[in-house]
């Protein structure tokens, strides 16, 4: 495999056609807008402050979710788990609840948004590593990693309603849904290899060798691409979804860990040498284009919805890295709570 190949067949185009009806409209309320905003000037009055985001945190050590004021970059509240050993976290679809898996006690638990507070533990099975919510938000599958068997999760409930049958046990696999909900791509790090398993009848269709030890995956807002990190390696590699292929490699640096997708820019975080990778077109090819020092053991990463900034769990220092993605450096740190390994960030 080479080491590069073209953008355009890695990434989604973001770019859109706009009509020239859209573009009056688009245009009115725009100049509506600056009237308002004028008014209100002209009266002494400010125009209303748009809220500001949440950023969480999951913390390893404290059994504990970190919620950060993405304006102030305090912590503002600390909420627990009820378990220990907090490893994966993610948001529902319409971001009303939390879901968190920890790995000790085997267990996913619900955070409801609203109030703060977790609302409910579910046993899934032993290891309880990650878990991903269904595009529809109906229900949640949670990677087991000493079972032979991913666990799926009734949102509306909060029970487990079934099993996908694996045939082994994957040690700490990773999950992600295609962004149309029919396909779920689940790392298999005992066996070096990725699964492509068919949400409507809940079967494995395809699992495509990748490396030593892959962990984390990312999949494309087109859902024609997944970027995964061989962990056990130095690379990054890049499957084809239609046809359950291997596309690529990268050689990225030592210890890729987790991942984020930014417009057509690829994150990684590296474990190995305390950095985040920044892949990107470089000449025409996907290549490495930076290198951000983040320090700590860096592991979880997340966009601020602009993508302007990038959050980074520094396991190895208890912190949050705030990273300014046009800078391309830290612009700040924030203490959460001990060994933070994964994070997400709310609208």
């Amino acid at each position: 495999m080479e080491d590069t190949y073209p953008l355009s067949r890695v990434w989604v185009d973001h770019g859109s056609t706009v009509g020239s009806g859209t573009r009056g409209i688009v245009a009115i309320m725009t100049v509506a807008r600056m009237l308002l905003v004028l008014i209100l000037v002209v009266l002494g009055a400010a125009p209303p402050a748009e809220a500001g985001g949440r950023v969480y945190t999951a913390n390893l050590e404290s059994g504990t979710i970190s919620v950060i004021d993405s304006d102030s970059m305090k912590v503002i509240a600390t909420i627990d788990a009820r378990g220990y050993r907090t490893h994966d976290l993610f948001l529902s679809p319409d971001q009303s609840k939390l879901f968190a898996t920890n790995m000790h006690n085997g267990t996913l638990a619900v955070v409801d948004i609203a109030s703060g507070e977790a609302i409910g533990t579910i046993p899934t099975g032993k290891m309880a590593y990650s878990a991903a919510v269904t595009p529809d938000g109906k229900q949640v599958w949670v990677v087991n990693g000493a079972e032979e068997f991913l666990t799926v999760v009734d949102v509306s409930l909060l029970k487990v309603v079934g099993r996908v049958s694996l045939g082994e046990i994957i040690g700490a696999g990773y999950i992600r849904f295609t962004p149309d909900g029919s396909r779920a791509y689940v790392t298999r790090p005992t066996l070096g290899a990725v699964s492509a398993i068919d949400v409507p009848s809940k079967s494995v269709v395809a699992t495509v060798e990748v490396g030593k030890r892959p962990t984390f995956i990312q999949v494309t807002s087109d859902g024609r691409r997944i970027w995964g990190a061989d962990t056990g390696g130095d690379e990054v590699y890049v499957l084809d979804v239609p046809s359950n292929t291997l596309f690529g490699k990268l050689t990225v640096g030592r210890g890729p860990n987790r991942l984020a997708i930014v417009g057509h820019t690829l994150y990684v975080t590296l474990g190995g040498t305390n950095e985040v990778v920044v892949v990107g077109d470089a000449d025409g090819q996907v290549g490495v284009t930076g290198r951000i020092k983040v320090g700590g053991g860096p592991s979880g990463i997340s966009p601020s919805p602009d993508g302007k900034r990038l959050y980074v769990a520094g396991e190895g220092t208890n912190d949050l890295h705030v990273i300014d993605t046009a800078l391309q450096k830290v612009v700040g740190t924030v203490p959460v709570g001990r060994r933070p390994v994964a994070v997400v960030t709310a609208r």
